[in-house]
Formats: C-alpha cells, sequence, structure tokens
C-alpha cells in the first residue's frame, strides 16, 4: 500500500554542547496511517571549525533505522530494515560522495556563517547620557528558550518597577524567543543602573550594567542584533555554557 504525505515540518536550530557547538535541522514527514519519519542533520565542531563532525540520522516512527558518520565515511543500520538500507546506501557511490561533500557544503559553511554573524558580533558604546534628562533605556532578550524567562531593572542594586514596561514574549517563528523591556528614566551622576535576565539555560542571573564599556572577555553568542547605532551599554559576561543561547542587549536612546 503506498503511502501519501500529508505534512512537513523542516526546523534549523543552533544550540551549544560540552563539546562545542552543534547545528542541526530537523525534518518530520507525517504519512496517513499513522507512520512518521524524522531526517535530522547535525553538525559538530569546535571553536576551530576544522575538527568536523557530520551526522545525518534517519528516524522511523522514534526508532533509529540509520546513521551517516563522516568519522567512518559510511552508513550504519539499527536492526534488519536499517542494516538493509545501510548496506544500500553504502553501495551507492554517488550518494557517498555527496556526503562526503555536505561536511564543506552544510557543515563549514553554516558554521563560518554563525561564527561571522553571531559569535564574533563586536557592541560599540554610541552616544553619552546627560544627567538629569529624560532618558529611556532598551533591554531586548534574542534567540532564547524555552519561553520561560524573567527581565528586571535594577537602580543601585535595588528592583525597580517605577516606569517599567514591556512586551510579551514574541516567537521567532524557529523555536526561539524574544522579549523587550524598557526603563524611562533620569540618570543621575553616579547611579549604577542594570537589566538582569533569569532563564533556564543559566545557572545564575546574566546583569547587564549600563554605561560599561565591554571587556574583551565578554561577548555575544548565538544571536544576531546590535550594531553601531543601537547600543549603549554592555553585554552581560557569559557564566556558563549553557547560557550561550541568550543575547541580551542593552540600548540608550
Amino acid at each position: 500500500m503506498a503511502l501519501s504525505t500529508t505534512y512537513f515540518l523542516s526546523v534549523p536550530h543552533c544550540i551549544t554542547t560540552w563539546k562545542g557547538i552543534q547545528l542541526s535541522k530537523l525534518y518530520i514527514y507525517f504519512f496517513s496511517g499513522g507512520y512518521q519519519f524524522q531526517g535530522i542533520v547535525d553538525c559538530e565542531y569546535d571553536d576551530t571549525i576544522d575538527n568536523m563532525i557530520y551526522f545525518v540520522k534517519n528516524i522511523f516512527n522514534q526508532k533509529l533505522t540509520t546513521i551517516y558518520d563522516s568519522r567512518v565515511q559510511k552508513y550504519v543500520g539499527f536492526e534488519e530494515f536499517g542494516i538493509r538500507n545501510a548496506d544500500r546506501y553504502n553501495s551507492q557511490a554517488w550518494k557517498m560522495a555527496i556526503r562526503k561533500a555536505e561536511v564543506e557544503t552544510i557543515c563549514r559553511y553554516s558554521a563560518r556563517f554563525f561564527k561571522l554573524s553571531t559569535l564574533e558580533r563586536i557592541v560599540r558604546l554610541t552616544k553619552p547620557s546627560r544627567y538629569g534628562e529624560p532618558s529611556m533605556l532598551e533591554c531586548s532578550v534574542l534567540g532564547f528558550y524555552p519561553q520561560e524567562v524573567r527581565v528586571s531593572w535594577l537602580r543601585d542594586g535595588l528592583e525597580t518597577t517605577t516606569a517599567v514596561t514591556s512586551t510579551d514574549t514574541l516567537a521567532n517563528g524557529d523555536w526561539s524567543y524574544q522579549l523587550h523591556s524598557y526603563l524611562e528614566f533620569r540618570p543621575r551622576r553616579g547611579e549604577s543602573v542594570s537589566c538582569m535576565v533569569e532563564h533556564p539555560s543559566l545557572d545564575e542571573p546574566l546583569e547587564v550594567v549600563w554605561g560599561e564599556r565591554p571587556g574583551e572577555e565578554r561577548e555575544c553568542c548565538c544571536g544576531l542584533e546590535g550594531g553601531e547605532d543601537s547600543w549603549n551599554g554592555n553585554v552581560g559576561e557569559r557564566g556558563t555554557e549553557r547560557g550561550r543561547n541568550i543575547l541580551l542587549i542593552v540600548v540608550f536612546s
């Protein structure tokens, strides 16, 4: 009996693991009769992107059937159905040539893109504030998952809710979210104003103090925002590897 495809979903995402950075893309096919096929493409690499490992995983009804591993340059099958398919894939020279080339065309290409557009983003200080003038700070939390997040404003270390407004948590369409919070205030000389984010991916709250210049050890990871005209603050220090999917921006206007 022929199976007809009824739904298709493609979900690319970037995560950071204890081994380095992992780029993944998930394909899900739903068939009539309750059958499901999933294809997962994984690229795992370190900061140099030289040691690239490429996986192609085929999953049928939640069971892994075959996996291509670039380290051995062949498919490995599981159970009778998967072993038979792996043998067939490995005998197809054209398929093996494509998988070998995809280490460069998919993995290294994507890794270079994410490295240049996110990991090496530079934040800059824009116009200075004037004490006593009405001002507004914007704290943007971008590219986080799961959805639960808490953003608060601190003045001299004490949380303030006066003149604070925030957007709802907004879905980006790729399973990640963003949120923007605003503080209206009049800067006072010597006052410390900061934005603090609490999120399950962080072992401790991430805090950005307005007006501090970013040091070399501070950087933004796995996000893409900011620029020369939108920054007057600092990226929060990355306290843990699990916090890398948080990009925190403070904008002064």
